[in-house]
């Protein structure tokens, strides 16, 4: 819906203190576990890495087999979803490219972030942004609620960059028969066949998929829950990709918690498991860590007390925790968490959640919080992150990490919103360093007042700097889709020589260089740091061949007389 900003919007929340339901809401006391589950479980948490999709659901049925001997009532909940009609239409299952949308050259930007790239223009009403672990290539999804406004269907559009974000352009497009309410991209790469998934919910209560194929752009259409009114979604990260799994928790319209997961094999669909968690909330967000490990929060129905649930063995139906109270919503109101897992082993585990808060009570505006959990301990506090002074609030938080096994690093956002509206709002990078929050990095250009009714996308590029996804303001409203992205190799030309000149940039084979003085030696190197192409010129002019590179952002150390000046470069 084009609302204007609805963040403050909050209802009080609740909780139970059933540890876990089933799925018409009875009480469900999960048993102990034998001897045998305890083996099949430590089994799920190999193969969760390192077993086929065979393997995978052999251990799922036998676990649901060993607690049939068990207690019949918790083998139940291994169950396939009873899913509906898909609500989608239209659509375009080939490649379609338009116009390609490339980063232009300003002033304007901030320090190490590149001029804002406008995608698309028109009205935005919600964003979502992936990155693939192999490659590189950045998905951005957004979507439109043009059914609000007298339309006969809801746009959703997803945007492809093949060179880390120097250009984009329209991948896939399809049509929706009912109000789009939430979007979340999840890219499944590596191994065998590579897919993006759009996880979408709708007004109808939907909670639904549309499924890529990276390669061939076949697409299918996919239900995963009725009755749904907010999700989070994350995925494990197998080298295989049949081994690749989806997990979700979502809120229903009884304002219970579900959690359910994907089968393996099946690329994001086939979703099974559904388990009532036994308590009842809102705004809700999911991270799945490693080694099995997932975690998810959300506020309360009526305390407004900011909760968390942790299930170390896959969104298991039967391995939810007793739920954690992470903040008193009496002492202290949060809203808008975000979730996510640093990439270590259980049981060295390291959980971080960041959110906006203030006095509870009060109308003052939001700063930021910093939560992390340590290696099964309890959530504690350490960061009490200020929005500044003069009527500034932290509000819309997103985040996103490596799949790569012990990577701590993770990159975190928010809009900083000014109530008045005196200021035009703009968006924070922020890297959570392993032990607590590097200082904050703007990123929209000075121009561009920032959209605070959802949240700027934030993801990383394949050098492992910070983008960013996010729309503008147009009275009251998302319009126009922008990407920056953060490069210390952006502006390199600082040390430029005189009378030294490079041309064509961008270019799709050829490089030419003249310069007044001997040009010595030509390196170029990656944004990654590796040396891609060394050529001795000793002469004032030449000519490279750079046909061999792929398409991308690269950096040119360029030696003339002994002294050496760096140059970014692009290959189409």
């Amino acid at each position: 819906m084009k609302n204007v900003i609805t963040f403050l919007m909050c209802t009080l929340c609740v909780f139970t203190t059933v540890a876990q339901s089933d799925l018409s809401g009875n009480p469900i006391a999960i048993p102990e576990r034998t001897p045998a589950l305890e083996a099949l479980y430590q089994e799920a948490k190999y193969l969760d890495e390192n077993g086929t999709a065979v393997q995978i659901n052999a251990n799922r049925l036998a676990i649901r087999a060993a607690w049939q001997v068990v207690d019949p009532a918790v083998a139940a909940l291994y169950a396939p979803l009873v899913t509906e009609q898909s609500i989608f239409v239209g659509g375009n299952p080939g490649y379609i490219p338009t116009e390609i949308k490339e980063r232009p050259e300003a002033p304007d930007a901030p320090e190490d972030w590149g001029v804002d790239l406008m995608i698309k223009e028109g009205f935005i009403d919600g964003i979502s942004m992936d990155v693939t672990k192999a490659d590189g290539h950045i998905y951005i999804g957004v979507y439109e609620n043009l059914m609000d406004f007298g339309g006969t269907a809801d746009s959703l559009h997803v945007y492809r960059s093949t060179n880390h974000g120097v250009s984009f352009d329209k991948f896939k497009g399809i049509e929706a028969v009912n109000p789009i309410r939430k979007i979340q991209l999840i890219s499944l790469d590596g191994t065998g066949d590579n897919y993006l998934l759009a996880f979408l919910s709708f007004q109808n209560g939907q909670f639904q998929v549309v499924r890529w194929n990276m390669a061939t752009g076949a697409q299918s259409l996919g239900t995963i829950a009725s009755d749904v009114k907010d999700f989070s979604v994350s995925r494990n990260y197998p080298g295989a990709t049949s081994s690749q799994r989806v997990f979700a928790t979502y809120i229903k319209n009884d304002d219970g918690v579900y959690s359910a997961r994907s089968t393996a094999g099946d690329y994001g669909f086939g979703w099974v498991d559904e388990a009532n968690l036994g308590i009842v909330g809102e705004q809700i967000s999911f991270t799945y860590g490693r080694d099995g490990g997932c975690f998810t929060v959300f506020v309360g129905k009526n305390s407004r007390s900011l909760r968390g649930k942790t299930n170390p063995d896959s969104n298991d139906p039967a391995a939810w925790e007793p739920h954690e109270t992470l903040m008193e919503g009496s002492v202290t109101e949060v809203i808008n968490p975000t979730i996510r897992a640093a990439k270590v082993a259980i049981p060295n585990e390291k959980v971080v959640v960041w959110a906006s808060q203030r006095a509870a009570g009060t109308t003052d505006h939001f700063d930021g919080i910093g939560l992390m959990r340590e290696s099964g301990s309890g959530y504690t506090k350490f960061s009490d992150f200020a929005a500044g002074a003069g009527g500034w609030s932290i509000v819309q938080t997103d985040g996103w990490l490596r799949r790569n096994n012990d990577v701590q690093e993770i990159q975190f956002s928010y809009v900083r919103y000014k109530l008045d509206g005196s200021e035009n709002n703009s968006n924070r990078a922020l890297t959570f360093n392993g032990t607590g929050f590097d200082p904050f990095e703007g990123v929209a250009d000075s121009d561009v007042n920032v959209f605070a009714g959802f949240p700027s996308a934030i993801a990383e590029t394949n050098d492992n700097e910070p983008c960013m996804a996010f729309a503008g303001t147009y009275e009251g409203f998302g319009r126009n889709l922008y990407f920056d992205r953060k490069s210390n190799m952006l502006d390199v030309a600082d040390n430029s020589f005189e009378n030294f000149k490079f041309y064509p940039n961008p270019t799709q084979d050829v490089l030419n260089l003249s310069s007044k003085n001997n040009i010595d030696n030509v390196a170029i190197f990656s944004l990654l740091g590796q040396k891609v192409l060394d050529v001795s010129v000793n002469q004032n002019t030449s000519s490279i061949n750079l046909e061999s590179l792929t398409q991308g952002v690269y950096v040119m150390k360029v030696t003339i007389d002994g002294t050496v000046a760096s140059y970014k470069i692009i290959k189409q």
